[in-house]
């Protein structure tokens, strides 16, 4: 089968043998594929990447360097085949699929993250169908099974948002709107945040967060704690959702945030990164690493999940506006270096989508792409 791989640094397209299904799971075909900014980080800091899912014993994150990898874990897909014991779901399904394989070891791997187990840069991939912690939400009739590959990044700023049961009597800021912290910023109006200040160096997401009711500011001319103060008078207790990953910016903000704020820090910074905790101590600072949800803190993931899927459906998140960009599996190396520019200011997209029902070698544009420009 067709696939695009990571080849010790580069990625080309190459043919694959097609996947093994083994008992409780389903052989899918992709539909539409989000490049994610972990993908980006796999792709250009594969040494840091993988250190850091041994430093922190995530398994489910390891794969060989040393041969093909082939990325991609958040998609749609439609069933082709089901194991004898999987009922749940059956061929001709379209679903927003969830990315984990059990080899016959029972070690749970991330399809997309794992040698063994292509991701759905691949024509065709096998995931669990039965015995994980969730299922597959099955995508809405009358609602695009390519727009629905937005469910899983958005979803992570939700679950941020959940994480920090944070009131409408409090303040909030987002660093970075990407598709994490644009759903940090939708979550936060749901729970009637207002105003929430957004800060990108990118004005087209810039532009899709004010779109969606945001504050924007430019960092490079606005401070976004300062900007939160003016525009609130600094009384409330702020919350600051760091969606950026960009290195330093954690300990920027212990100098700049007010006293007793708490930090939900969801973006990947894959360095270490170096911070003056005594300014945090004197501040009363919280700190709170969030990849996903907590059984303690806040809801199932399960729960965000599907409720981003219906988000989405209903049209609570503009959808066709994220998707500034179509690209064929031929075309999908392309698409990494877009998303990945030099100057984080020159970024000219929000999310591509990579389509197996697409050909040729150049980024198609997306749904309302004349709109943006």
């Amino acid at each position: 089968m067709k696939a695009l791989a990571l080849r010790r640094g580069e990625l080309v397209v190459t043919d694959l043998p097609e996947p093994r299904m083994g008992p409780g799971q389903m052989l899918v075909r992709p539909l539409s594929t989000g490049i994610c900014g972990s993908d980006l980080s796999a792709w250009q800091h594969t040494d840091e990447f993988l250190q850091a899912s041994v430093d922190s014993d995530t398994e489910i994150f390891i794969f060989d360097k040393n041969r093909d990898l082939v990325m991609g874990h958040e998609f749609t897909s439609e069933v082709i085949e089901v194991a004898d014991d999987v009922h749940n779901y059956q061929p001709g399904d379209r679903i927003v699929t969830m990315p984990t394989a059990t080899d016959p070891a029972g070690v749970r791997h991330c399809v997309g993250y794992a040698t063994d187990y292509p991701g759905a840069l691949a024509e065709r991939v096998v995931v669990d169908a039965v015995g994980t912690h969730r299922s597959h939400p099955h995508i809405p009739d009358g609602f695009s099974p390519h727009l629905a590959a937005l469910t899983e990044p958005l979803t992570v700023g939700f679950n941020a948002v959940a994480r920090s049961r944070i009131s409408d009597d409090e303040g909030a800021i987002v660093i970075g709107c990407g598709p994490v912290g644009l759903g940090a910023l939708v979550g936060l109006q749901e729970r009637g945040v207002n105003p929430v200040i957004v800060s990108d160096p990118s004005p087209l997401r810039r532009s899709i967060a004010a779109a969606h009711g945001a504050l924007v500011v430019d960092p490079a001319d606005t401070d976004p704690v300062q900007a939160w103060k003016d525009a609130t008078g600094g009384t409330k207790r702020l919350l600051v959702f760091e969606c950026s990953g960009v290195k330093g910016m954690l300990n920027r903000l212990l100098y700049s945030v007010p006293h007793s704020t708490s930090i939900l820090v969801s973006g990947s910074c894959m360095v270490d990164d170096t911070i003056r905790p005594v300014v945090g101590i004197y501040k009363n600072v919280r700190i709170d690493f969030c990849m996903g949800p907590d059984p303690v803190l806040g809801p199932t993931e399960q729960d965000e999940f599907f409720l981003t899927l219906d988000r989405l459906a209903r049209g609570a998140i503009d959808a066709e506006r994220l998707v500034t960009g179509w690209a064929s599996l031929d075309a999908a190396a392309e698409a990494f270096a877009l998303l990945r520019p030099g100057d984080p200011q020159s970024i000219e997209h929000f999310k591509i989508l990579v389509r197996h029902d697409l050909e040729g070698h150049q980024i198609q544009p997306g749904p309302r792409s004349a709109e943006k420009s």
